[in-house]
């Protein structure tokens, strides 16, 4: 399943019009945010698949969401997302729904930690090859 699931999301990120059709925006972002917020998106979702298998414990998902939530990319998709997120794996068992509360938990602390580290702009060098 999460092998489909990956084919699908590759699928929508290489085409803008199969994105929009998949996964529409919650509200306007342009086409590089709302590309950023879906990665992000699937990072949580292969945390969760992670958790729920017992590959992750609490202790060590809530490190994993510490480091994710320092980026402002995965702190405006839990901003926009979280809330579907909460109803998804409210309906779902007692482990989906301890997944929820940690990552609300990691964002809030983060939050308050302070600001989110800039988005680093990725570019050629003359000293890289």
């Amino acid at each position: 399943m999460r092998d489909s699931h990956l084919q699908l999301a590759a699928l929508a990120l290489s085409n803008p019009d199969l994105q929009q059709a998949w996964s529409p925006p919650m509200a306007p972002v342009s086409l590089k945010r709302h590309q950023q917020h879906l990665i992000t998106s699937l990072a949580l979702g292969e945390l969760l698949q992670r958790f729920r298998i017992g590959h992750l414990s609490a202790e060590k998902l809530t490190v994993k969401l510490d480091g994710h939530f320092c980026g402002e990319i995965a702190r405006e998709q839990w901003e926009r997302e979280g809330a579907g997120w909460r109803r998804t794996m409210g309906a779902g068992d007692r482990r989906d729904r301890m997944f929820v509360g940690l990552v609300d938990e990691s964002y809030q602390a983060a939050v308050a930690a302070g600001p989110a580290a800039a988005l680093v702009e990725f570019q050629v060098r003359p000293d890289r090859s």
